[in-house]
């Protein structure tokens, strides 16, 4: 016997989120996970909520809604996924458990309910096992079952002319066939239907009059590339649609125009908080919506660009963000205007709307100056949280459920914020509000980059300046010159860098007439914060791409893509392979290997140098073996040798990596030297990820001179090669009793200790030394310089 409990509540609940959605009861069904809800009628008016449970379909009596009742229970297969739809007096139930669609005749309701199984007929006889979802279109007597285990989950249509008795009628199989043919869910009406392909993150339209020929009119895109429900608006002209993984949206796409789909607009209930949401359905222009951790959310999309949340009822009050806990269905079409909803772990849940019209605020910003529309303008109602940002056109669109006198502050990075008091806002309304930015002064100012050894200024080196909102970037010319034509007065984050010197981030403060100086030191330093040249080639599609890392999550919350690089450098980028975002599936390495190779670099400037970095590898069993990897090659222009492979057994498996080690323990140093990260899929259905980020060779620099405190006047070395002999030159400026020169090899090994009596001199050395490459040192006990020297 099924333990049940019910909670009827007054109409101020603390739970409720607003006003406008009133808890009249919630049935719990302990620890029995529930799934989706649909709702029916019978000839006596009375309304039930039909509850898909781990073990089948509970029919309940909610004609009382303080006062559920479960009046049957048709058994099914245990399974997470149930899914249930009307047509007539008669439900239809799908579950990815198998034994094909359950058929339950409601007409003796609420005496009895009889109930059958249908596992296909004609060409499909006994093959129907396992379904997905469904959807019905009542207006022709068509039922659509997707994600069957037939036809790659292709869509089945089924012949409704009998409700008890249905037949197969025929399929549609979109054109690319793997992940892009399965289809999650749909929604058809009047014989279009609009199928939801959630591997490839798109819907189609397709005409299906013509059950034998069903013919493709349309695809579109979806906002987190994973879409998992779609439902048209009561004009046709909109279809909503959303994507079932963290941070996802409920879009809105113009679909009056098939060859021209537009997006409308994207919500979120919570934005920032990485929510999923779930499915949705469309009354009355207002889109009633499962959001998972968050609850039933009302929103009016009278206005589809400009979508208002007038209501929200959490029926997760342990637990937010993301996750596949909470809310799985809504069922808003009952009479009584009252919604039953079904939350995974917390049971049935009555509620009662108050269905009203938002107030809209919609506009446009200019610049005061040139009458230019401006975009990323953020526009605030004060005192409520509701903040939007004006579009590529310069349009915002905002408001909010309550009415009332509201006060909007309008800013954006280089304009002087401007607040706007006293303004009306009526549900209902749409108040039109154009306003004008005026920019802030700006000024031109130069500044230049300069070697921290030499003093001579470095061409083609990069500078980007940040601060409040604001960006600038410059190239310094060949005689180390920025130039920046306008920029407003600001304490900015300066990062600096080329490729052979070390990225600096630093802080300062540019006012009129303020000289800029950017000094930066020789040798390999890369945080990816500029494009410095490394390659990408290889045979998938989904390769390495340089920017800041999208984190993706597998449905155990693995994180494959990161969320953030590597925190210690200067910025956020670093290299990660396709990184599209969600979802996971899709924006990974598949079928092949992608691999990114770093510019040429010099390592024979070094005294014994290490390669250092950050590399991330993860691989999660999908549909095959765990056999794919990460290989990280090193090359001095010749030779190509393994320097370290990760792969799925790595216990650092998933998480960022520090690696260390000498050039010389694989090649020895050249001038022209790379390495190569390869990240491989063998098995496509495996998630596969791989992360890069601060590369960085480290070592005693030769000619590691300081111009303030050198020793030296001079120092020769020649005939450089030699064969035999090399004589050496020098001429101290300072000299102590302790100048002592050293010819010592890579390893940084003393090969010749060679004392020195006077200031300046020549030696003649090297006559027993083996083929190779050394490094004259002279030091004494204030500094030192270095020269390489090569025998034949």
């Amino acid at each position: 016997m099924k333990k049940i409990t019910i909670l009827v509540l007054t109409l101020f609940c603390l739970k409720s989120f607003s006003q406008n959605l009133q808890l009249q009861a919630n049935l719990s069904y302990s620890a029995l996970p529930l799934a989706n809800i649909g709702g029916y009628v019978d000839s006596l008016g009375n309304e039930y909520a039909l509850v898909g449970t781990y073990n089948g379909l509970d029919i309940v009596d909610v004609t009382v809604p303080s006062n559920p009742q479960v009046r049957f229970t048709v058994p099914g297969i245990n399974s997470d996924w149930r899914e249930v739809k009307t047509y007539r007096k008669f439900a239809y139930v799908t579950t990815e458990g198998g034994g094909g669609l359950t058929i339950i005749d409601m007409s003796h309701l609420p005496d009895n309910v009889y109930y059958k199984q249908y596992t296909g007929d004609s060409t499909i006889n006994n093959q129907l096992s396992s379904i997905h979802a469904l959807h019905c279109d009542t207006a022709k007597g068509f039922l659509y079952l997707y994600g069957s285990n037939i036809d790659l989950g292709n869509t089945l249509f089924i012949d409704l002319s009998d409700p008890w008795n249905p037949t197969y009628a025929g399929s549609y199989s979109f054109p690319v066939g793997g992940n892009a043919a399965y289809v999650h869910d749909g929604f058809v009406l009047n014989d279009t239907m609009y199928e939801s392909h959630v591997y490839s993150g798109f819907f189609t339209v397709v005409d299906v009059r013509d059950k034998a020929n069903p013919v493709l009119l349309a695809t579109q895109t979806t906002p987190t590339l994973f879409t998992h429900n779609t439902w048209l608006s009561d004009d046709h002209k909109t279809l909503f649609t959303t994507d079932e993984n963290s941070g996802s949206f409920l879009a809105a796409f113009d679909i009056s125009d098939l060859g021209n789909i537009t997006e409308l607009s994207r919500f979120q209930t919570t934005p920032g908080s990485g929510s999923i949401v779930h499915n949705t359905q469309i009354l009355n222009d207002y889109a009633i919506t499962s959001w998972y951790k968050d609850g039933v959310v009302i929103v009016d999309v009278d206005r589809p660009g400009n979508p208002i949340e007038i209501a929200r009822y959490d029926t997760y009050p342990t637990g937010s963000g993301s996750g596949f806990n909470g809310c799985w269905g809504v069922y808003p079409f009952l009479p009584s205007g009252n919604i039953v909803a079904s939350d995974i772990d917390n049971g049935l849940f009555v509620l009662t709307p108050n269905y009203i019209r938002g107030c809209y605020l919609e506009g446009s910003i200019t610049d005061s100056v040139t009458a230019s529309l401006l975009n990323g303008a953020l526009v605030e109602i004060i005192s409520t949280s509701i903040i939007k940002t004006s579009d590529a056109s310069g349009e915002y669109r905002t408001g909010l459920a309550v009415a009332g006198t509201y006060e909007l502050r309008v800013s954006k990075p280089g304009y002087f914020t401007k607040t706007i008091p006293g303004i009306q806002l009526a549900n209902g309304v749409l108040t039109q509000l154009n306003i004008l930015l005026s920019p802030l002064p700006t000024f031109a100012f130069s500044g230049i980059v300069t070697d921290s050894l030499s003093g001579l200024p470095v061409e083609n080196a990069q500078v980007i300046l940040e601060g409040n909102g604001l960006t600038y970037t410059a190239i310094s010319n060949s005689n180390g010159v920025l130039s920046f034509p306008g920029v407003v007065p600001e304490t900015y984050s300066m990062i600096t860098g080329k490729w052979g010197y070390h990225t600096k981030c630093s802080s300062v403060l540019l006012t009129q007439g303020t000289p800029l100086s950017a000094i930066i030191s020789q040798g390999y330093y890369d945080d990816f914060t500029f494009d410095f040249g490394w390659t990408v080639n290889g045979t998938s599609l989904n390769s390495w791409e340089r920017g800041d890392p999208i984190g993706t999550y597998s449905n155990n919350l693995a994180e494959l893509n990161p969320e953030n690089d590597v925190i210690s450098d200067c910025g956020s980028f670093c290299f990660v392979t396709d990184n599209g975002g969600p979802p996971a599936n899709i924006n990974d390495v598949d079928n092949g290997n992608t691999i990114l190779t770093s510019p040429v670099f010099n390592a024979i400037n070094y005294i014994n140098p290490y390669i250092n970095y950050y590399r991330r590898f993860i691989d999660i069993s999908g549909f095959g073996v765990q056999n794919d990897s990460m290989i990280i090659r090193l090359s001095d222009g010749t030779d190509t040798l393994i320097v370290e492979v990760a792969d799925a057994f790595n216990i650092d498996n998933g998480t960022w990596v520090g690696v260390s080690f000498p050039i010389s323990a694989f090649l020895t140093p050249t001038a022209t030297m790379q390495l190569s990260i390869e990240v491989f899929d063998y098995n496509p259905g495996n998630l596969v990820e791989g992360a890069f980020d601060q590369f960085e060779i480290t070592g005693e620099l030769i000619n590691n001179i300081k111009k303030d405190d050198a020793i030296l006047s001079n120092l020769y070395a020649y005939p450089n090669p030699f064969s035999n002999d090399i004589i050496i030159d020098y001429n101290l400026k300072s000299y102590t009793t302790s100048s002592i020169l050293y010819i010592k090899d890579l390893m940084g090994r003393i090969v010749l200790r060679q004392p020195l009596s006077e200031s300046s001199g020549q030696l003649r050395l090297g006559k027993n030394l083996s083929s190779g490459i050394y490094l004259i040192v002279l030091e004494n006990n204030q500094s030192s310089i270095i020269r390489k020297i090569v025998k034949e």
